[in-house]
């Protein structure tokens, strides 16, 4: 039986012009299509998306009504919206969902939920999926519902179930694969990790600014998706190319190897492209940093000091650095840092083997006394919009910052997990670009990736992430093309605490990355030449 063309709602052609192709896309484009797999590790802000779209028509140019595939973040789906319209305008785009799929017209979904074409539809179509598609969650096959809202039953007694939509993204041929945000697949046990490597496409391509989280040997995840028959074996690679440490018990990287460094860097050069803000744009100033140290208040330092003793017995009885009881109270440190801990419970768990204590933060609190005093200083009126984005680890401060700032009568926006992607999209590309609100308040692991804050010209950390990838991806929200002005990094640092132990880390991860990304000493001897 011939199959029946799917049914589609009409796209009308977008119009498109606004985005114009700079001369280093068109030399990364030219590097980039002479593969079947390719990686584009250029900095955030360096227009990888817009350099991703084009290299996917070149490359699927010769194939008839191609079919894309790009996997990014929840929020990242509406940087896609945004670009595809200009860029390529003649693709039909589809938003896709755990249970459901949209066309989308312009910058946004339609309600309607539609099928993906089949390869009958005489159109190039590309889809936009996010990571937790690809979840084993999303798998689950669901009751299918009537108009009274009951299950509907089959004839046979069996109760109607959806078929998951990641299940036929698995089973569809894709000419092209592209995974945004790559490093999101560093950890090769992840659900998502493993379901995405089973899908299958004669053109790969990632992009990640970051290549690895921890250590250097998460690349390897990377390369595997790319060249699965190549790299095999995550152990061979991190053995012949880092350096390793016992730490209780625990093999740890520590380091590159000196004398495979260099075979590292033409390892990833080899595969894909790099360029830096300053590269590609060279008019945006570089970020100006600042540190705030704050003290602890009494209450703070009194509990600080407690967990801080309760750690040292911890590491003199032997605990392994990376054991849940060591884990669990750093992270308790770093809260406490932030602001006030109000214990909510405490037991020791006997099937851990380890004591739990659960807090909540509460005022008063330091950092916030800071924030406050910044945001406070800034111009805010119909001639000048001084805008600032505050990020931090943790809800309960932002929580805390948000009643401040609703008792000081500044206008502010939150973005949170509660909310769905398009509510999100709206919030950072519609609303906060207005600027009609002063403050924007993120965790690092939901707004630090695929969002445009670039009207604000400073960012407030309350606290770091442990990875320089996470952190990075943070300034690269206001530093990045379509800044006006000097970026300020405002760091507020309490003293004497885990702060600094873990900015003690992240300069660590951050010179293995200046190791394998970082220029040749060529390079910089032709760079110094030219300045």
């Amino acid at each position: 039986m011939t199959p029946i063309r799917t049914r589609q709602p009409i796209l009308k052609k977008r119009p498109s012009g606004k985005f114009k192709m700079h001369d280093f896309q068109r030399e990364d484009i030219a590097l980039l299509s002479e593969a079947d797999c390719s990686a584009n590790w250029s900095e955030m802000g360096a227009m990888k998306t817009s350099t991703a779209e084009w290299l996917w028509s070149q490359k699927t140019k010769h194939i008839p009504n191609p079919r894309v595939l790009v996997i990014t973040t929840k929020t990242g789906k509406g940087t896609y919206y945004e670009s595809l319209g200009e860029v390529l305008p003649e693709w039909d785009v589809y938003t896709v969902g755990a249970q459901k799929t949209n066309l989308v017209i312009g910058s946004k979904p339609i309600p309607l939920p539609v099928e993906l074409p089949n390869p009958l539809y005489m159109r190039p179509v590309v889809a936009i999926a996010h990571y937790h598609c690809f979840t084993d969650r999303a798998c689950i096959p669901k009751q299918v519902k009537g108009e009274n809202g009951l299950p509907i039953l089959n004839d046979n007694g069996t109760f109607e179930m959806t078929e998951p939509y990641n299940l036929k993204l698995l089973r569809m041929h894709w000419d092209m694969i592209i995974v945004d945000e790559a490093h999101r697949i560093k950890n090769q046990d992840a659900q998502w990790t493993r379901n995405i490597k089973k899908l299958q496409a004669q053109y790969k391509h990632i992009m990640t600014g970051t290549g690895f989280v921890n250590n250097p040997a998460e690349i390897w995840s990377l390369l595997n998706f790319l060249f699965p028959k190549v790299y095999t074996s995550y152990w061979k690679l991190r053995e012949y190319f880092c350096e390793e440490d016992d730490y209780s018990g625990y093999r740890k990287v520590v380091g590159i190897k000196p004398e495979t460094e260099e075979e590292f860097k033409r390892l990833v050069r080899r595969i894909g492209v790099r360029r830096t803000m300053l590269e590609c744009f060279p008019n945006i100033k570089e970020p100006i940093e600042t540190v705030i140290p704050v003290d602890l208040n009494p209450t703070q330092r009194r509990m600080y000091q407690e967990l801080e003793q309760t750690l040292r017995a911890m590491d003199q009885r032997g605990e392994p650095l990376h054991s849940p009881n060591v884990l669990s109270m750093l992270n308790r440190l770093r809260q406490i840092s932030v602001a006030t801990p109000e214990v909510i419970d405490d037991y020791y768990d006997f099937k851990e083997e380890r004591r739990i204590i659960k807090v909540k933060l509460v005022e008063p609190s330091s950092k916030l006394d800071a924030t406050m005093e910044i945001i406070e200083g800034l111009e805010w009126d119909a001639e000048r919009k001084d805008q600032v984005v505050v990020f931090s680890n943790f809800k309960d401060p932002l929580a805390l910052l948000e009643k401040r700032l609703t008792n000081a009568d500044i206008p502010y926006l939150r973005i949170m997990t509660e909310m769905d992607e398009d509510t999100r999209y709206e919030l950072w590309h519609d609303i906060w670009s207005k600027q009609e609100h002063q403050v924007f308040l993120s965790t690092l692991a939901l707004g630090s990736e695929s969002i445009n804050l670039s009207s604000a010209h400073r960012s407030i950390f309350l606290d770091q992430s442990w990875s320089p990838a996470t952190n990075k991806q943070a300034i690269g929200r206001i530093y990045r093309p379509g800044q006006t002005g000097a970026t300020q990094l405002i760091y507020v640092r309490a003293e004497n605490t885990v702060d600094f132990r873990v900015l003690d880390t992240v300069t660590e991860k951050q010179g293995w990355f200046q190791q394998i990304f970082g220029p040749d000493e060529e390079e910089e001897d032709e760079e110094k030449d030219a300045n």
